[in-house]
């Protein structure tokens, strides 16, 4: 996929997906697929924070993307690992290995009503569909930025044609 599109459109087209679909996500109620505690609560400005942090920083990874700006796809290639980690540990740690009580209680009260892909089996509780996806998009976004830097190492290496 990545040589016949080129690893700078492939970046930039998983960039794209993963923000709007985070945005949508974190602004627009989607019933089942986000219904959190967030998306129940009353509209105030600060419900914006997230949206409009994590927005700023995929627009900067997409204008180091789009101008192949080494630095700034660094700096965004690792907050973005920074991002599924975060996921790795709380979401799907508690699947693969089994959740603690403390954290039972938590995804009862977050994740109850939203939708699942993947089924729970006792104190095995599955990640819900949103954060799935979310997560998909991610890995992505890290696999053709990082492959967007390769190529751009080995261009610099061939020299000027």
């Amino acid at each position: 996929m990545i040589r016949r599109m080129g690893a700078r459109t492939a970046a930039i087209t998983c960039q794209l997906a993963l923000l709007v679909y985070f945005e949508v996500c974190l602004l627009v109620p989607l019933g089942a697929w986000n219904d959190q505690p967030a998306m129940r609560a009353s509209f105030n400005v600060s419900m914006l924070i997230l949206p409009l942090a994590i927005g700023v920083g995929q627009l900067l990874l997409l204008l180091g993307s789009w101008k192949q700006i080494r630095w700034l796809m660094w700096i965004g290639l690792l907050a973005d690992s920074l991002w599924l980690a975060s996921h790795i540990a709380s979401l799907w740690m508690p699947y693969l290995r089994g959740a603690s009580p403390q954290y039972a209680a938590m995804y009862a009260r977050v994740f109850s009503d939203t939708t699942k892909l993947l089924p729970s089996h006792g104190n095995h509780l599955a990640p819900d569909g949103m954060h799935i996806v979310l997560d998909v998009l991610l890995l992505l976004v890290i696999l053709m930025v990082a492959g967007q830097l390769r190529a751009m190492r080995a261009t610099a290496e061939r020299g000027p044609v």
